[in-house]
This record gives structure tokens, sequence and C-alpha cells, in this order.
């Protein structure tokens, strides 16, 4: 197999709009791609035009300051656990770092999520914004009392206002958030209402951990992909 010939390939076919899970199949097939490969190729390629529109509405940290802040609660936590899992982490063709552990609905705490937490939120108050939104998505086992944690770590920070929300889909309220937006979740990214965004995750690996964060070019040749 060659994964650098299939990300070759599946950016052709994104580009001209083939339907993403032929597209995929078809790609992964025939390069007998195993299970974290295709989930790199899958969350690492997408359309250039797309890219470029994302690209655009990114945010760098100096942004955030003064600045309401509404938070993919789960697609955040959920990457920065797979890095320190040891899961692959990569920059996507959109500039947005990204995890291959293919992790969402089926997520469940474990060993390092309360590291995962206090890294996040010591991120959030080091960027100074003016207050900020968590929105979790109810279906995900144990919402309610991951809300409830959070609710209790935030209530002690009185200089910055906080809201933790359980919502069925965590992506209704955040599409149409008065703010910036923490989150890599391309149907969020691409809404016209969402101006800027910012790569919250990556933010905390490079901050809190040193992380370098490979393209997905590079993380192949590293990891053998």
């Amino acid at each position: 197999m060659s994964f650098r010939e299939a990300l070759e390939e599946y950016r052709y076919l994104k580009d001209r709009r083939y339907p993403d899970k032929a597209a995929l199949k078809l790609v992964s097939d025939h390069h007998r791609l195993g299970s974290v490969a295709r989930n790199c190729l899958f969350r690492a390629v997408f359309p250039s035009a797309d890219c470029q529109s994302r690209r655009s509405k990114l945010a760098p940290a100096g942004e955030v300051a003064g600045q309401m802040v509404g938070v993919d609660w789960y697609n955040v936590l959920i990457t920065v656990e797979s890095y320190l899992k040891g899961f692959p982490v990569f920059l996507s063709d959109d500039g947005l770092m990204r995890d291959a552990s293919g992790i969402h609905g089926s997520y469940k705490p474990g060993k390092v999520t309360e590291k995962g937490i206090s890294e996040i939120l010591s991120a959030l108050g080091s960027l100074k914004p003016s207050g900020i939104e968590i929105f979790l998505d109810s279906p995900i086992s144990r919402s309610g009392e991951m809300a409830q944690q959070l609710r209790v770590r935030l209530s002690g920070n009185a200089s910055l206002p906080c809201r933790v929300a359980v919502s069925p889909s965590a992506d209704y309220p955040l599409k149409s958030f008065d703010g910036i937006v923490a989150t890599s979740d391309s149907s969020i990214i691409d809404r016209q209402q969402v101006r800027r965004i910012f790569d919250l995750a990556r933010f905390v690996l490079e901050s809190s951990f040193q992380a370098r964060i490979s393209t997905v070019e590079t993380l192949a040749a590293v990891a053998g992909l």
C-alpha cells in the first residue's frame, strides 16, 4: 500500500466532489489501508475550496482575548485525549488539527480524561476570553455528570463568566454562536453564520505539551501508514 498515493488520489476525487463514502472506500480498498490510515485519510482531506474558506476563518490565539468563545466540548476533549493515548494527531488540508481515533458517539471517560479536562480549562483561562459557553452532546455517555463537573470547576473563577449546556447535539447552538467557535467539526465551520473559529485542541497540545503537530504527509512517513 502507499498512503501518499492514496492521499493524492483521494484529494483528486474530493476536488471533483465525488461522494465521500464511495471515494474513501474506492481509494482505501485499492491501497489496502488499515482502519487508522482510513481515518486519517477521511479526516485530513477536503475539497480545495472548502480548505480555503476554513483557513480564512481561523483565528490566532491572540484574537481570543476579550471575545466570547463557544466550545464544542467533546470535539476538543476527544482530540486532546487521543494525543494523550498515543493516537496520531495531524494537520488536515484545511489547517485544523484532527485525530485518527474514530471515537465520538462511543466516547467514554477514561484514565486520561482528568488530565485532558484540566489542560483544556487551563488553556481557556490563559486565552482571557470575555466569557465561555461549553456545549456537550447529551447522547454521549455520562454527559450530565461531565457537565456538572465542569460547572463546579468553573464556578471558582468569578472573573470569567462561564456557562455549560447539554444539548441533543452541540452542533446546533454552535452553528449560530455569536463569537469564536472552538471546534474542528467541518459541519459547524462551514456554516455561513460561523465567522471565526479557533483550534483549541491544537493550542492545548502545543502550549501544555510542546507538541509538534505534523501534516498528514509527514505523519504517514513517521507512523508508517
